[in-house]
């Protein structure tokens, strides 16, 4: 498998394909990650007029993936040099994955996963996969495929899930910077 982070002059300010980028990430494998647990309520119509509170849990994890363009020179320095060596300033962020898994009291389940695509740490492309299950039921799903401009351009984009995909996007997208700067 030839991997393209390889082929990258140093101090590189080449845009990666996000084939490209999946190649350097696995080449690479995550540099940050984050986890939690959510808890939610839904409300779901059983009757005409009568509704039914669902409560759920479960949990949510950020992987973040960095590209260190300097590799070449690092690999020259002595053993004193890359102590001090700083990686944040020869490395970008060129991924992020998001993971979100919610289980409800009625064995309905909602699984959310998206793949955040950077360049200098700017986002732009999204990947974001929906699942839902119900109990019996045959897996329902949807898949979105954006760049940041189509992203951008849609003033409402159309689901089967009645989620707003631009606030989602923004909302994972800023967690991922924010988790980004931390490091």
């Amino acid at each position: 498998m030839v991997c393209f982070s390889q082929n990258v002059k140093i101090d590189s300010i080449k845009q990666f394909t996000t084939n490209e980028i999946d190649s350097i990430c696995k080449k690479n494998g995550r540099d940050i990650i984050s986890e939690g647990r959510i808890s939610t309520s839904i409300e779901s119509k059983i009757k005409r007029n009568q509704t039914k509170i669902l409560n759920g849990s479960g949990g949510f994890s950020y992987k973040l993936y960095v590209n260190h363009f300097n590799k070449e020179n690092y690999d020259k320095l002595s053993k004193i040099e890359k102590r001090k060596y700083d990686f944040d300033k020869y490395s970008d962020l060129i991924k992020g994955d998001y993971h979100q898994a919610i289980h409800y009291e009625n064995s309905y389940s909602e699984n959310i996963y998206g793949e955040f695509y950077y360049f200098k740490t700017s986002l732009f492309y999204v990947k974001i996969k929906v699942i839902r299950t119900e109990n019996n039921k045959e897996d329902i799903s949807e898949t979105f495929n954006l760049s940041l401009s189509e992203l951008n351009d849609a003033k409402v984009l159309k689901n089967i899930f009645l989620m707003d995909l631009k606030g989602f996007v923004n909302e994972k997208n800023n967690e991922l910077i924010k988790i980004y700067n931390r490091k």
